[in-house]
């Protein structure tokens, strides 16, 4: 069975992908944002050896996820370090969690193939970077990022005051925890 492979620089869709570099697409499998503005980390192909599990998909940061103040700070930096190397830079998790860790709750994985899931792929030049990153208020999902999170925090502190009352009504203790450290402790 074939490994699963990272990619950092490629070519399909009529472009060279490159790891670091900022891209804008039609996404056909999109949930939220059907034209995301993305920089690329790398792509995910193969089989996994255990599993079977096919991947096809490019894993990338889409900036429409993030607010607008992160997105002009983050471009102005990443703009600084791609001119400093002349372009030649790597954008890889590893980036993401040591100096952009805000950024960890945009990446997004596009599917690759079928080829026609992306359509009309660009680079965005450095110098139409800012405008085209930041400049988007009609593609800001920050907002509701931020509310989806909210709702998931709801929904798992619903479940643990659900917890307490199950324990509460069968063993008249509030927490499973707060009685299994009494008995230890023996208080």
């Amino acid at each position: 069975m074939a490994k699963i492979k990272l990619t950092k620089n490629w070519k399909s869709h009529g472009i060279s992908w490159k790891s670091g570099h900022f891209y804008t697409f039609r996404y056909n499998a999109y949930r939220t944002d059907p034209n995301p503005t993305v920089i690329i980390m790398y792509k995910v192909y193969g089989t996994h050896p255990k599993t079977g599990h096919q991947h096809r998909y490019v894993q990338a940061i889409n900036l429409n996820y993030i607010p607008r103040a992160h997105r002009k700070k983050f471009v102005e930096l990443w703009v600084k370090e791609m001119e400093k190397n002349k372009g030649n830079v790597e954008f890889t998790w590893n980036v993401v969690e040591s100096f952009f860790p805000y950024l960890e709750s945009a990446v997004r994985r596009y599917m690759i193939k079928p080829i026609y899931r992306i359509q009309n792929p660009m680079e965005i030049p450095i110098e139409n970077l800012e405008d085209a990153v930041i400049s988007t208020w009609s593609n800001d999902f920050s907002k509701k990022l931020k509310i989806d999170l909210a709702a998931k925090k709801k929904r798992a502190l619903g479940r643990s005051v659900n917890m307490k009352t199950k324990y509460k009504q069968k063993w008249g203790i509030s927490s499973f925890f707060s009685s299994a450290k009494n008995f230890f402790t023996g208080k």
